[in-house]
């Protein structure tokens, strides 16, 4: 066993960002204290079993869509990374016991559905996209109730969701060449890709058609609907412009990438906003 495949193997910069919606949901509540960093170190280590449990069952599609994660190119074993994987869940959800009954009770949900995701419903097409989906948005409600409530981190938690919603189906067909060699059932497989695509902007559409309302409402500043007007809704007319009239591997690769940054941008906007 590599140190370095280790590394590679729970993709440290996945799981930290996954525990920062974890502290963005502590400093909105503004209730920052040590059950949020227990909050935060349960989600790395759980987020970590989860990148390795997906590496091990997704071993053959990784040999032909990216033979160099380390599991195909040899850095680690199978069994090593699925040992791994289980002692990181435990460790998270050994920490959550310590939080409250509520995070303890997530934490076990989400490293089962985690587990089930890369055995399963990776390959289930829309079921696995919801759940991914799901389980972003659920960090956020994590956060929140480590600390306080989820009254004031319910629209994070709905925008975190649609973003990843449209992003998972987006990313399913960047990788339609090696899902369907290895018998996956994708939305990009299952209806092609053009249709998987225009599904994938619907998420899109939905976030766009809701940014305004937390303003409307007075929950958020002017601030936020500056921020959201630029860096979410602007960049996302753009991907669902390109995507509407070149529906392609290609654009999929492209907006994907964009989607990325409108994630983080939009972060920024509800914190800033709030």
């Amino acid at each position: 066993m590599q140190a370095k495949g280790l590394i590679l193997l729970i993709r440290p910069l996945n799981a930290i960002v996954a525990s920062f919606a974890v502290l963005l949901a502590a400093f909105m509540t503004h209730e920052m204290n040590y059950k949020a960093i227990l909050a935060i170190a349960s989600v790395i280590f759980i987020s970590a079993g989860g990148n390795s449990i997906n590496d091990y069952f997704d071993y053959e599609i990784d040999k032909i869509n990216k033979p160099k994660r380390p599991l195909p190119a040899n850095l680690i074993s199978l069994r090593e990374a699925f040992h791994f994987s289980i002692f990181m869940f435990a460790i998270g959800v050994f920490i959550a016991f310590f939080i409250n009954i509520a995070c303890f009770i997530i934490a076990i949900g989400s490293s089962m559905l985690l587990y089930y995701y890369a055995k399963v419903l990776k390959n289930a097409g829309f079921p696995g996209n919801l759940s991914i989906a799901g389980l972003t948005s659920m960090a956020i409600i994590y956060g929140g109730l480590s600390v306080a409530g989820i009254d004031e981190i319910i629209f994070v938690a709905l925008f975190a969701f649609l973003i990843n919603l449209g992003r998972e189906i987006i990313k399913d067909v960047e990788d339609y060449e090696g899902d369907i060699a290895c018998g996956a059932h994708t939305l990009a497989i299952n209806l092609g890709i053009q249709r998987a695509l225009l599904i994938g902007i619907i998420p899109l559409i939905a976030i766009m058609i809701s940014t305004p309302m937390p303003f409307i409402l007075g929950m958020y500043n002017k601030y936020y609907m500056i921020i959201m007007a630029i860096g979410v809704d602007m960049p996302l007319i753009y991907c669902i412009t390109k995507i509407a009239s070149s529906p392609t591997s290609k654009t999929a690769e492209e907006v994907k990438k964009i989607l990325k940054i409108i994630i983080i941008l939009g972060i920024l906007g509800l914190y800033i906003g709030s």
